[in-house]
């Protein structure tokens, strides 16, 4: 019989089936912006706010400790002083509501994966800060890999409709493997052969758990969503022919010596050329991505990544920053809902069962990796783990006993602006 100690509750020693902890972080916000100018800074383009009458927000990014469910985690946010301090339904940030003044309040945050949830809270006193500019990012210069990884997106977004554009395919019926591709997909017509790369079922949850090709033998998703051996896995190609592989071996991807919520597995034959896998995002980006000073202090801040959910529909969301929040062992990509009003429009947020599913930067025709969902805005970022990746390819490879002699493929910034 499980006994109560305090308010966890105690099973055989085993505390709940997930749990998480909570970074914090506070950023100026401008009441009302009285100004507004372009601004140039390195890679950025965009528009410079400033406001003589500014206020502190405050950002929490949940951290998931450990999660036995399988399912993505959703969180969700109240407040106990609603009139002075309250939740944003953008984009999950606390900030101070009008009329605006130094406040406190206790924010509880919830967080369910499956039937399971958890529950903290967080006590914060945000002030009126004064005069502060704000610089909204919109793009980036010429020659730059911000523009080059901007640009597709923002292009295809301007005058997109969201109710015909963002579903992947136009037909999926899995009972009879027939999938027929939506030749109005957002980025159908220059990333056809490149979203061949995303699988849209498996034999052991169909449209969950997901799964995306990094070499013609080895794909990846999420650890605690994970797929088997004996497993089959379909790919589409960009003509509508499904590719069937059954999985052979797998393995936990590892960063010094801890465990990631990254799975790669190893398919039981090569998949065709009519299969593209996809790049992994480069390790060397920061040589062509400056951080900057005006911003939330990384490199790719705001860059806009393309994500799939389980319907396979798209999402579009903002890179905010890279790190290693405790318990976290491994490099985790954060990130966010977008600023710029064409992205918002496609932007959801993940909800349960669409772990695993990729995020991608969108850069000439080619799709590279950055991360998989582990929670609703959080996952392992596959562009600091290239070594691990490859590492653990060949062990897959030995277990089977065969060498496929594949690695993965970074994406290719040397075309562009060094800073």
């Amino acid at each position: 019989m499980p006994s109560q100690v305090g308010k966890v509750l105690v099973n055989e020693g085993h505390i709940h089936d997930f749990w998480f902890d909570v970074n914090v972080n506070k950023e100026v916000r401008l009441i009302s912006p009285d100004t507004s100018s372009a601004f140039i800074e390195d890679d950025k383009t965009g528009t410079r706010f400033v406001a003589t009458s500014s206020g502190e927000c405050l950002l929490i990014d949940p951290v998931t400790s450990y999660n036995h469910g399988g399912f993505v985690e959703t969180f969700s946010y109240t407040s106990n002083n609603p009139s002075r301090i309250n939740i944003s339904p953008v984009d999950d940030s606390i900030c101070l509501t009008a009329p605006q003044q130094t406040s406190s309040a206790t924010i509880t945050i919830v967080g369910s994966t499956g039937t399971d949830t958890a529950t903290r809270t967080v006590d914060t006193t945000l002030k009126m800060t004064g005069a502060e500019s704000v610089d909204v990012i919109e793009g980036g210069v010429s020659g730059s890999a911000r523009k080059a990884m901007s640009d597709p997106l923002d292009q295809a977004l301007s005058g997109a409709n969201v109710s015909t554009q963002k579903s992947v395919y136009s037909s999926q019926d899995h009972s009879n493997a027939s999938y027929v591709r939506n030749p109005s997909f957002l980025i159908q017509s220059n990333y056809a052969e490149a979203l061949t790369c995303a699988s849209p079922w498996n034999s052991r949850q169909e449209n969950l758990r997901a799964g995306t090709a990094i070499t013609p033998r080895h794909v990846v998703l999420s650890a605690h969503f994970a797929l088997s051996i004996g497993d089959t896995i379909r790919f589409v190609t960009s003509g509508n022919v499904v590719v069937t592989r059954t999985i052979v071996q797998t393995s936990v991807l590892t960063y010094q010596q801890g465990n990631t919520d990254g799975l790669v597995v190893l398919l039981d034959s090569d998949l065709p050329s009519s299969i593209t896998p996809c790049k992994i995002f480069p390790s060397n980006y920061d040589t062509y991505l400056p951080a900057g000073a005006h911003h939330l202090s990384h490199n790719a801040f705001r860059i806009p990544l393309i994500t799939l959910n389980k319907q396979e529909q798209c999402s579009i969301t903002d890179f905010r920053t890279v790190n290693m929040p405790p318990p976290t062992t491994y490099p985790v990509l954060l990130w966010r809902p977008p600023e710029l009003a064409d992205r918002l429009a496609f932007w959801a947020d993940a909800v349960v069962g669409d772990s695993g599913n990729p995020l991608f930067a969108t850069i000439n025709s080619e799709l590279w990796l950055v991360s998989t969902f582990y929670t609703n805005r959080s996952g392992p970022f596959y562009g600091r783990m290239v070594p691990e990746l490859n590492s653990t390819i060949s062990s897959l490879d030995a277990l089977q006993g065969v060498s496929t002699g594949y690695t993965v493929t970074e994406g290719d910034l040397s075309a562009y602006t060094t800073y």
